[in-house]
Parts: structure tokens; C-alpha cells; sequence
């Protein structure tokens, strides 16, 4: 009876670890949708004014400054996870249904990454392409307002090709990255049912 309770303590104790985890991972994915739909956003936006760039708002312009040029990478957190599976905490969680759900719960932390990953290194590719042109490392070194900057990077074909493919990578990256996100819920809310 002791050793049954200190079972079930240990498997409380290892689902609140793996909770916080998925909470880490969520709140990362929600950072992976921002900076997806805002480079999106960005990219529509100079689109717009790609052949009057006079006419675009200066706010604007100062709002999405240099985003679509910018990077950001991120990991997964899969510690408490790990821990999971490498102790015997796994095969104590009386309800299978949990282990299943937390263990896809992982799998769709990997796809947001993986989605994120497509997003970025498809960016990344029209970017380079871009930057590597002798006239953008010109005009790169040149004190140039953000307007100038972009008027003149939107008639380089490389630029131009570099900010549709942006705008386009995916189609609602608001969509997907929601779904994921409702599936990491889904998870916490039966952990929270089941050892709370």
C-alpha cells in the first residue's frame, strides 16, 4: 500500500514536470506563429507598395522594419519527457489513454518545429539569395532611410522573389500553429484531470 502510493506520488510529481514542459513548449510555439504571421504580414505589406514605396505608412514601414531579413531559431524542451520514458514512470500511469495523449503531445511539439524549420530555411534561401548581390551589399553599407532600403531591395528580382516567397511559404500558419497549440491543451487539461 505504501509503495503504491509512492507510485502514484512519483507519477504525479513526473506529469506536473511534464505539464510545465508543455506549457514552455506552447508558449514557444505561440513565439513560432507571431514571428511567422508577422513576416508574412511584412512581406504582403511591402508587396503593396512595392512600386510606390512613397506611399506606404511610415509607421508601417517602422512596424515591420527589417523582419523579413531577420532569423530566430528554436527547441524543443523534451527533458521531462525523457525522464519519462528512460524511468518506469511511464508504465505507472494507470490511465493508457494519458501516456498515449502525452507522448502525441511530443509528436506535435516536433511538427510545430519541423513546420517552423520549413518556414524559416524557405525564407532563409530567397534571403541569402538576396543579400549575396553585390548591389545589396552596396546599399546595405550606405546610410539609406528604411524606405530607400526597401524601394530599392524590392526592384532587385532576388529581393523581389526573396519577399513573395515569404509572403507565401504558408498559406495560414495562424491555422496550423492554433491547432497545435489545442492539442498541447488538450493534453495538460487530461493531465490535470487525472492527477489534480
Amino acid at each position: 500500500m505504501i509503495q503504491e502510493h509512492n507510485k502514484k506520488k512519483e507519477v504525479a510529481q513526473a506529469l506536473q514536470l511534464v505539464k510545465s514542459e508543455l506549457l514552455i513548449n506552447r508558449e514557444t510555439i505561440e513565439e513560432m506563429m507571431k514571428i511567422e504571421k508577422i513576416n508574412k504580414e511584412g512581406a504582403c505589406y511591402l508587396l503593396q507598395y512595392k512600386d510606390k514605396m512613397n506611399e506606404a505608412s511610415s509607421d508601417s514601414l517602422n512596424y515591420y522594419g527589417y523582419f523579413p531579413f531577420q532569423s530566430q531559431d528554436f527547441l524543443p524542451v523534451t527533458d521531462a519527457m525523457e525522464m519519462l520514458r528512460a524511468s518506469s514512470v511511464m508504465q505507472n500511469i494507470k490511465n493508457k489513454e494519458l501516456a498515449v495523449e502525452i507522448i502525441q503531445a511530443y509528436a506535435v511539439i516536433k511538427n510545430a518545429h519541423l513546420f517552423y524549420e520549413g518556414f524559416s530555411k524557405a525564407k532563409e534561401t530567397g534571403v541569402e539569395k538576396c543579400v549575396s548581390q553585390q548591389e545589396f551589399r552596396k546599399i546595405s553599407n550606405e546610410n539609406k532611410s528604411l524606405r530607400e532600403t526597401w524601394e530599392f531591395t524590392l526592384h532587385l528580382p532576388e529581393g523581389l522573389a526573396a519577399i513573395r516567397q515569404i509572403s507565401f511559404i504558408h498559406d495560414d500558419p495562424h491555422l496550423t500553429y492554433s491547432h497545435y497549440m489545442e492539442l498541447i491543451d488538450k493534453t495538460i487539461t487530461f493531465i490535470d484531470k487525472e492527477y489534480n
